[in-house]
């Protein structure tokens, strides 16, 4: 699905999400370092939260991400991103899995595209196609989640909440909530804090409640900012930040009732 960037803002600047680029110092002006007729993509399940930051070019194409996350990278569709995540420049999907443990891993015996359909054609021959049922899983990046630059992701994989991505890495399977892993392919370099502290970080989810509350709270000691965004909770003084994201059905109502 696309939309013009200038039938696109308004929705923008009502969603509160902002296409940063030269130029734009205000929400007002988000998406206006792009030209007017430039397209921007979506899927069919977009869900993209108020309060997201798409910086450079991404903007082109909107994805799956929650609030107070913000991207240097385009968006892969099969991706998810949770609130407060930081994700670097150069961040990319695995492309299409061949079938390694068959006796060749040509698409020529598998998925037949134009030059083996020409081949067919020119020879008069019919080619028979094995079948492989390999289809991309999605990818679901967790809340407070910090990814470098020129990061690969494997597809199906979950890098868990607060997890450390490092810069180049290759990462093949799923990432434990508050780990820091890096390499090719991705290994556990360290546990970001001790066990204890990650199950309060847990235990709390603060990336559900709202910033005027978090801002409140030691952030630079992770024990006592968990102690205390419990205690907010428990108080009842904490509450949860309830966000309304721009949809393609929202999209859809949008452009018909414009035309």
């Amino acid at each position: 699905m696309k939309i013009a960037m200038s039938q696109l803002q308004p929705l923008l600047r009502e969603y509160r999400i902002l296409l940063a680029g030269r130029g734009v110092d205000s929400m007002e002006k988000t998406g206006e370092s792009y030209k007017p007729e430039a397209l921007v993509t979506y899927e069919a399940d977009l869900e993209l939260h108020p309060y997201t930051t798409f910086w450079g070019t991404t903007g082109l194409a909107l994805g799956r991400m929650g609030a107070f996350s913000y991207t240097h990278s385009r968006l892969h569709k099969s991706v998810t991103v949770g609130r407060f995540t930081s994700i670097a420049k150069s961040m990319s999907v695995m492309g299409a899995r061949h079938p390694h443990e068959w006796a060749s891993t040509s698409p020529v015996f598998y998925n037949q595209q134009l030059l083996a359909q020409t081949y067919s054609e020119d020879r008069g021959v019919t080619l028979n196609a094995a079948k492989f049922g390999y289809k991309p899983g999605k990818i679901t990046i967790g809340n407070d989640v910090w990814i470098g630059e020129k990061v690969t992701l494997g597809h199906g994989i979950t890098i868990g909440d607060g997890a450390v991505i490092a810069s180049n890495s290759v990462v093949t399977k799923d990432v434990a909530p508050y780990t820091v892993v890096g390499g090719l392919p991705a290994r556990v370099i360290r546990e970001r804090f001790a066990s204890e502290t990650v199950q309060a970080l847990q235990a709390s989810a603060w990336w559900e409640l709202a910033p005027e509350d978090l801002t409140h709270c030691d952030v630079r000691s992770p024990d006592l900012f968990a102690a205390q965004v419990l205690r907010g909770r428990e108080h009842g003084d904490f509450q949860p930040l309830a966000t309304k994201p721009l949809t393609a059905e929202v999209i859809t109502e949008h452009l018909q009732a414009t035309a």
